[in-house]
């Protein structure tokens, strides 16, 4: 296992400390519910995502959350994998719209290229700028082609890496201890 310099290693996991100064410190100050489906705290959550993404390929991690006094586990790690759940599920739904776009997307295109190829092919019998208007609409018609291609063969790439990273936040060990980082 190869350790990355920037966090703690200790029984053999990368460990993601946090640093709270309170409990509430760790939920989004504008969500009012109950700790079990609070949203963690926006800037957390990116720090976390970031640290993840940090240790991806550097064996197992353990997230741990360093308080200054005692506080119960059991309302803390709860909410936290639940709002992990969630942005998993977001993430699933955002990527089922941009498929489900990039498809019709697809299909207007298509309707595109057959009008512009054939617009091309009666361009090409003009005289003097018929070649050009015919390499024009052709060029065109492929360029409409790009966005839903795109999307459906290549945007995927980052949501499936961001989605290994949840889940491995996810399903990671939490810690709780009291004190300061070590």
């Amino acid at each position: 296992m190869a350790t990355h310099p920037r966090y703690r290693v200790d029984a053999g996991a990368h460990c993601i400390d946090v640093r709270l100064t309170s409990i509430e410190q760790l939920f989004d100050n504008r969500d009012p519910a109950p700790f079990r489906s609070r949203d963690l705290d926006p800037d957390l959550l990116e720090y976390l995502v970031a640290a993840g993404e940090d240790l991806l390929a550097h064996g197992p991690l353990r997230v741990v959350l360093w308080f200054p006094a005692a506080v119960e586990a059991d309302r803390v790690v709860p909410a936290y994998r639940a709002h992990l759940d969630y942005e998993l599920a977001r993430l699933a739904r955002r990527r089922r719209r941009e498929r489900r776009t990039a498809l019709a997307q697809l299909a207007l295109g298509a309707l595109f290229l057959v009008a512009l190829v054939s617009l091309a092919q009666l361009a090409g019998d003009l005289p003097r700028l018929g070649a050009i208007a015919r390499e024009g609409l052709t060029i065109s018609a492929w360029v409409i082609l790009w966005r839903p291609i795109q999307a459906l063969v290549y945007d995927w790439i980052p949501a499936y890496r961001e989605r290994r990273v949840l889940a491995r936040l996810r399903d990671a060990p939490v810690a709780i201890a009291v004190g300061e980082a070590g």
